[in-house]
């Protein structure tokens, strides 16, 4: 019986200490305040193979701020946080991009599609 008592008051101890804690300021979780991310669609010229795609999606993750790239032929969907990286500097990084035959060839040349 004294064996069911010390259970007992521990899982009350246990409840008690969780909502001390529940209610304490110290211990309350802040969630982060959500991003507001911005997509843009570009059209790119000379995207002729998938190294060439490769390439220019691997620089634009590099980039600091940019968060998802699908190529597809020429067209570049890009979601990106725009109080990191502009819409220029996006365009800048692509038509910087070389390609599998030349990687210092500026050949890309951006269009905007939508933003």
């Amino acid at each position: 019986m004294k064996k069911y008592i010390l259970i007992a008051n521990k899982i009350l101890a246990i409840l008690l200490f969780m909502l001390i804690a529940k209610s304490s300021n110290a211990c309350s979780y802040k969630a982060k305040p959500k991003i507001k991310l911005d997509t843009a669609i570009f059209t790119a010229t000379a995207m002729g193979c998938t190294t060439d795609s490769k390439m220019v999606e691997t620089a634009l993750y590099r980039k600091g701020g940019v968060k998802n790239v699908k190529i597809k032929d020429d067209s570049i969907k890009i979601v990106f946080n725009s109080s990191k990286i502009s819409k220029d500097e996006l365009i800048k990084v692509i038509e910087n991009t070389g390609t599998c035959e030349d990687p210092n060839a500026k050949v890309h040349k951006v269009k905007v599609k939508i933003f």
